[in-house]
């Protein structure tokens, strides 16, 4: 009888441990695979003919993205409306999503806090962006260092496709609310911020690499095969070259500024955002960050030295969060020849631009890491040649106000200002 108590506190003890271990260290989680989906039921979709599906719905991208109203705020859900979706305007279902899903490679990554709660992937056709949570390089693998990436798959039934300034992304429902300056603002879909949630829709593969139909590679002789097609996509710009536009370079030299629709844009500069009328001023790193003010900051790269507009063919702007790890890091100079990796992006209500009156546009990219700005060192800017031309930028009247000293107030309701 004794041996037995002993045997069975035995078993009881390694079935204790075997629980505890268990509970230490989970098991890995599961790694989707397309046998999975068509366990589900679904069938795959292209990314592209998902991007067609908006279009054959709403006639266009260009033009339904104003965001003005509910009306001019489009969204296209996947699947049927519920009788309360029916009251947007700008919403419509798309019934033959219900049993669809598309899957992709991930090509973009919030570790250094550049890109905030999206997720881009793309699958050789297209690319897209998912509006999810923070943190997301923990769940979704990218290395651009080697290239390594994983399958991301993405159950559509109930998601919304919505459209904001031309860029198309996958969301939750629809939402609104009232920014800074107390306007009113419409979003055509909204981040799935709750991971529990996200997680029913967005399932991680295997572990992939990227290849050639992943990246797209742009040079000086085919920047202008770049359209639509590749907005949300990961494009390797080659040789492009820095332009300070409208400020102060190295060598005090002021460059002619682009014109944004009606008004100039003056590179690099850092914006104060979601406060009414954007403002800038000259700045000389890749985005404001000092006593816990984070704006966004802009460097204009380029291929076209005749351009006018932001919106000409081969003009880029890199725009940086000030939330990011790299925001604090100088830019480089003007005239410096590099190469930037990122994602391809627009900032604009339509994109016909024709005569002097254009639209509001401006071609973007982001970028996941700060080595993927691949310029030389020597061609970077030194902190205290940043500084100078920051300061040196307000003394001879190109902003109204000093960066530095004394420090810049930032009044949410009403803007930027400096200190007496």
């Amino acid at each position: 009888m004794k041996s037995l108590k002993i045997a069975i506190a035995v078993l009881v003890g390694v079935m204790a441990a075997g629980c505890y271990n268990d509970f230490d260290t989970p098991a890995p989680r599961k790694l989707y695979t397309d046998a999975d989906m068509t366990a589900q039921g679904l069938e795959q979709v292209s990314i592209k003919e998902v991007k067609g599906w908006f279009e054959t719905a709403f006639r266009s991208i260009s033009g339904t993205g104003t965001n003005d109203n509910w009306e001019t705020t489009n969204t296209l859900k996947f699947g049927e409306l519920r009788p309360e979706e029916e009251e947007f305007e700008g919403m419509k279902g798309w019934p033959d999503a219900a049993n669809k899903y598309i899957k992709g490679k991930v090509i973009s990554s919030d570790r250094q806090g550049n890109i905030y709660k999206s997720l881009f992937i793309d699958d050789g056709t297209a690319g897209i962006e998912l509006k999810l949570y923070n943190g997301l390089y923990l769940d979704y693998y990218l290395n651009l260092a080697t290239m390594e990436s994983q399958w991301v798959y993405v159950r559509l039934d109930g998601l919304f496709l919505g459209n904001y300034r031309m860029m198309l992304s996958i969301g939750d429902a629809p939402s609104d609310s009232n920014n800074a300056s107390g306007r009113h603002k419409y979003y055509a879909n909204s981040n799935l911020d709750n991971p529990n949630i996200a997680k029913k829709y967005v399932f991680p593969g295997e572990r992939v690499q990227l290849d050639d139909t992943n990246i797209i590679e742009i040079n000086s002789t085919n920047y202008t095969t770049l359209g639509k097609d590749q907005l949300g996509r990961l494009v390797r710009f080659s040789g492009v070259k820095v332009r300070y536009a409208g400020v102060p370079n190295q060598n005090y030299v002021v460059n002619e500024a682009l014109k944004n629709g009606t008004y100039t844009s003056s590179f690099p500069t850092w914006i104060v955002t979601d406060s009414g009328t954007p403002q800038n001023a000259p700045w000389y790193y890749m985005a404001y960050n000092i006593d816990n003010i984070r704006l966004y900051g802009s460097l204009l790269i380029s291929y076209n030295d005749a351009a006018v507009y932001t919106s000409d063919p081969g003009v880029y702007s890199v725009r940086t969060s000030g939330y990011s790890q790299f925001a604090m890091n100088p830019v480089p100079k003007d005239g410096a020849v590099g190469n930037v990796l990122g994602i391809y992006a627009i900032y604009s209500k339509q994109s016909t631009f024709t005569g002097g009156e254009r639209d509001y546009a401006q071609y973007q990219i982001s970028i996941s890491r700060i080595e993927d700005l691949d310029f030389k060192a020597e061609d970077l800017l030194t902190e205290a040649e940043a500084n100078e031309l920051a300061s040196w930028a307000y003394k001879h009247g190109y902003s109204t106000y000093d960066p530095f000293d004394p420090p810049v107030k930032y009044d949410p309701m009403g803007g930027m200002e400096g200190g007496e």
